[in-house]
């Protein structure tokens, strides 16, 4: 009996091979040099920024000029609305994981566990005084953030914005 290969491929699972094939054959660039775009841990990170921004109900979209009154006659486009979703994806996109938390002997690293330190980073920009976000939080104890490592990640974070 003649043994035939790839009957139960999808389109989806076709175009997935095809895209290996042709990876195969790219030239080679190491960490550094590649792009945000052409890394595919990239795509990765914004999966999980999404679950991490859905369970936080963060804001997406960016924010709207509207034009407000700052004193009499003045009339000047003040952004409103949110955007914290958009600043935690320029803010994974240029920061290194790596320098933000280390994993040592005994401490656990997990993209999912910075992206979500990140976000609480990024919404306790918008509002300080913000004291909702728990760290008994069935999804921040799940992922594993605490206290200490939110600390360790945004004191990184703001020596690395302000440089």
């Amino acid at each position: 009996m003649k043994r035939r290969k790839h009957i139960f491929l999808d389109d989806k699972a076709k175009a997935k091979r095809l895209e290996r094939k042709i990876i195969k054959y790219e030239k080679y660039k190491s960490h550094q040099e590649k792009t945000p775009e052409e890394d595919f841990r990239f795509k990765e990170k914004m999966a999980l920024l999404s679950i991490a921004a859905s369970n936080f109900m963060m804001t997406g979209h960016s924010p709207t000029l509207v034009i407000t009154k700052k004193e009499e006659g003045d009339e000047i486009l003040m952004p409103v609305g949110g955007g914290q979703k958009d600043r935690a994806r320029e803010i994974i996109s240029r920061v290194d994981f790596r320098k933000l938390y280390r994993g040592g002997t005994g401490r656990k690293t997990d993209p999912l566990m910075i992206i979500t330190a990140i976000c609480m980073y990024v919404m306790r920009q918008d509002n300080p005084r913000r004291g909702d976000i728990r760290y008994s939080n069935d999804f921040i104890r799940k992922v594993g953030v605490t206290k200490q490592i939110y600390e360790n990640v945004s004191k990184k974070l703001d020596s690395y914005l302000k440089a």
